[in-house]
């Protein structure tokens, strides 16, 4: 976001959302997400999705489902009336050390399209990621979320992030991350246990990342919580269709060959596409191991940094972004 490009792109982002830039925090009618805890790094890393404005579906975190229609065609859609979040845990090197990410991915059933508020990212079937980094003695030390159609990127780092693995003139305070303020940094008074958790707070309509805190044993104890499953992220590939069938959440061949399934981005291909050099800019997409699965999972929207900041290759991913692992 330090370079001036971003910068400008920033500020059409902002004219085009009409986002408030000073997030408000009510308690009221949030809802949290939990799950079945285990032993596992997957289950004990994994954050609090907390969402604003339960009442609209559209908001609830759902499961990736799809079904023939009457007319004998396939639908891919989001089940709101059951929460869903998809993990896999990647190993990535650098010239350093051996790091593990956790990847969190959930999805809604859409961002709405009317014109009061006006979402430049409308469209269906939109998700998020959330991606935890570990360090070697399996302590947290990087939150990295983003949009699953690779916009929206935010890093908020941790106390067990060594200093000089910050970008330079990175602020531990707060940081601005497209109209959200988000910390510059999660401090962790004393060694952070493990079971300990992480709240991330979802902006209704959006579904941008609108805060991520450490949670206290009473963060949350006044706000409905509902549990949700837990399913590999490749489940996403193979989605019960009936009849023994299954179809993945990607399409497999054509010109939308690894995107999401249903998720057109009408408005942002109007105003984006032509000056972004992308014309399925804000679609959402398959987050490969690496540079040979899927397609380009680019974090810059400059287009002669697509490489460089895909997030298929994690380390050069960080690399590009001013992390120095």
């Amino acid at each position: 976001m330090s370079k001036p490009f971003n910068s400008l792109i920033t500020i059409l982002l902002l004219f085009l959302t009409s986002c408030s830039s000073i997030p408000i925090h009510s308690k009221a009618n949030l809802l949290a997400y939990s799950v079945q805890s285990d032993s596992s790094l997957i289950t004990q890393n994994m954050p609090v999705f907390v969402i604003e404005n339960q009442k609209e579906d559209y908001n609830l975190i759902g499961t990736v489902s799809a079904k023939i229609t009457e007319d004998n065609n396939e639908f891919t859609y989001i089940d709101p009336k059951i929460a869903t979040i998809y993990t896999e845990k990647r190993l990535f090197k650098t010239l350093n050390n051996l790091y593990t990410n956790i990847i969190y991915r959930v999805h809604f059933e859409k961002v709405p399209d009317g014109f009061s508020p006006f979402y430049i990212a409308a469209g269906n079937n939109t998700g998020l990621i959330v991606i935890v980094t570990l360090n070697h003695l399996n302590q947290a030390i990087l939150y990295t979320t983003v949009h699953s159609c690779g916009c929206y990127l935010a890093f908020v780092p941790t106390s067990n992030m060594p200093e000089s693995s910050f970008p330079n003139g990175w602020n531990t305070g707060r940081q601005e991350a497209y109209s959200e303020n988000l910390p510059g940094l999660l401090e962790y008074k004393k060694p952070f246990p493990i079971q300990e958790k992480v709240g991330v707070l979802i902006r209704s309509g959006t579904h941008r990342i609108k805060d991520i805190w450490l949670l206290k044993s009473d963060s949350l104890e006044k706000t409905k919580t509902v549990m949700a499953d837990v399913k590999p992220l490749d489940s996403l590939k193979n989605l019960p269709l009936g009849y023994n069938e299954t179809t993945s959440f990607f399409e497999n061949s054509g010109a939308r060959k690894g995107y999401v399934k249903g998720s057109y981005k009408f408005r942002e291909w109007l105003f984006m596409s032509w000056w972004a050099f992308d014309s399925r800019i804000g679609e959402d997409k398959v987050y490969g191991t690496d540079k040979n699965e899927g397609i380009t999972f680019y974090t810059s929207i400059k287009p002669w940094a697509r490489e460089e900041s895909d997030m298929r290759d994690f380390n050069g991913f960080l690399k590009y972004w001013g992390w120095g692992l």
